[in-house]
């Protein structure tokens, strides 16, 4: 009976997606208007992974797969040296303190502002630490020491040009500097850097940090469930993809460490249970059951550049799904295309380029990029392409042909014409997606 249903489910999709859209008019919209993809394609992983093969992993490839994921995941505890091409990193602060800001009150930064806070990065001595750290709550990585929002525009609201990252709770960090007020230190990952208030991390000390490389993880599958502990004053709540280290379990929870500060910014660990509603043990095996347990999880969340306000962003969001299968994406969607050996399809037109994809993708496996933007592709209805991603806007015309934006603000299932009903100011993603990755070729295995 399932199966009769997931089969009409998706007959009806196949029929509504061959049907033609009429254009609507942008004007007439609703302020809280939903693309046609996301009211006609049910926003739920259930039925996409029952009707798309997911083709599994090998034991060799999960194998490397997962050392490549840890390398990369513990790389600041890892050697001496810091990962941040630092003649490059003085160039950014340099430079961003130098440009004209709008801020959250829609006017230009002072110039004062800015020069303090470049002052305050202290950057004649920098870097003057090489330091394993963590962090200790989730919070994000910034180009200058402020948590307040840089603007390009008065009203280019969410995009602050500050926010390189986001940190999740007990990510392992390495601190090169500290601000000369003392309030932020300025720490690495394998891939990002930035400001962080110092009271969001702590230093690890050696014989801690290789204790915890080499231990058992658990993996959070809850997005933003409750970690939480009334002796040791913790309360938080931790996305998705969020490790670890585990102690323990009994039947309906696991004991997982957790640092916390200590005395001289150094931290401890203490243990805390995490319902087994909310963990498994990582890394999970890649399929059916597996990939609509976290992909239902990440579907209809917030969009956040760069992980502000706990938001994710198109290769956030790729992150964020893959990291519980220990397969590593780097930040930045640029970075996630190559992270393998990529397929061009920038000479394609678009028919050309959907039929590649429906034939030589693989469901849950495969990356779709275009210039800024970074998608999953999630199997196929008829003859239409479906994907996962966090889409900020759709760029549309008004009646006088204005270009102006349709905000979706969410990780949605969309075909790859999302917004085509609607008269498009720049052309649909299909036409400028240019490279397709298929996750298996890190291993060599074949397209």
């Amino acid at each position: 009976m399932p199966r009769i249903i997931l089969i009409t489910v998706f007959a009806m999709i196949a029929s509504s997606c061959a049907v033609p859209l009429q254009q609507t008019v942008v004007a007439d919209l609703p302020p809280d208007y939903e693309l046609e993809d996301v009211r006609r394609l049910p926003q739920d992983f259930g039925p996409l992974v029952m009707n798309s093969t997911i083709m599994p992993l090998d034991a060799s490839c999960r194998k490397l797969l997962l050392s490549q994921f840890r390398r990369n995941f513990f790389a600041p505890w890892a050697g001496g040296k810091p990962l941040s091409d630092l003649p490059r990193t003085l160039q950014t602060m340099n430079e961003h303190a130098g440009r004209a800001w709008y801020g959250e009150n829609r006017r230009l930064v002072p110039g004062k502002i800015l020069r303090e806070l470049l002052a305050n990065c202290d950057l004649g001595r920098f870097p003057s630490l090489n330091s394993k750290a963590i962090a200790l709550v989730p919070t994000t990585l910034r180009v200058l020491p402020t948590a307040n929002p840089f603007f390009e525009t008065p009203g280019d609201f969410p995009f602050d040009m500050l926010q390189n990252a986001g940190l999740k709770m007990n990510e392992p960090i390495r601190v090169l500097h500290l601000s000369a007020d003392g309030v932020w230190a300025f720490a690495e990952t394998n891939d990002a850097n930035g400001w962080v208030p110092l009271r969001d991390i702590g230093f690890i000390p050696e014989r801690l940090a290789t204790e915890w490389m080499n231990k058992e993880q658990v993996v959070i599958v809850k997005d933003f469930a409750p970690i939480r502990d009334k002796r040791e004053q913790i309360a938080q709540r931790v996305k998705t993809g969020t490790l670890f280290p585990l102690a323990g379990e009994d039947e309906d929870a696991y004991e997982v460490v957790v640092a916390v500060q200590s005395v001289r910014n150094e931290v401890r660990e203490v243990t805390v249970k995490v319902p087994k509603d909310s963990a498994r043990k990582f890394p999970l095996d890649l399929g059916a059951e597996t990939a609509a347990l976290i992909g239902d999880e990440l579907l209809g969340k917030s969009y956040g550049w760069g992980e502000l306000y706990q938001g994710r962003d198109c290769s956030a969001l790729m992150r964020d799904f893959f990291l519980p299968f220990g397969i590593w994406m780097p930040r930045g969607s640029y970075n996630q295309i190559h992270s393998g050996k990529s397929i061009s399809l920038s000479a394609l037109n678009s028919l050309e380029k959907e039929r590649i994809i429906r034939e030589k993708a693989v469901p849950f496996l495969t990356l779709l990029h275009m210039n800024g933007h970074i998608m999953l592709y999630v199997g196929s209805v008829g003859e239409k392409a479906l994907i996962f991603h966090s889409l900020w806007k759709v760029k549309v015309k008004d009646r006088e042909g204005r270009e102006v934006k349709q905000v979706v603000g969410k990780s949605i299932i969309s075909t790859l014409t999302p917004g085509s009903e609607l008269s498009l100011a720049n052309g649909t993603l299909l036409e400028k997606i240019g490279r397709m990755l298929i996750l298996g070729e890190r291993c060599g295995l074949p397209r």
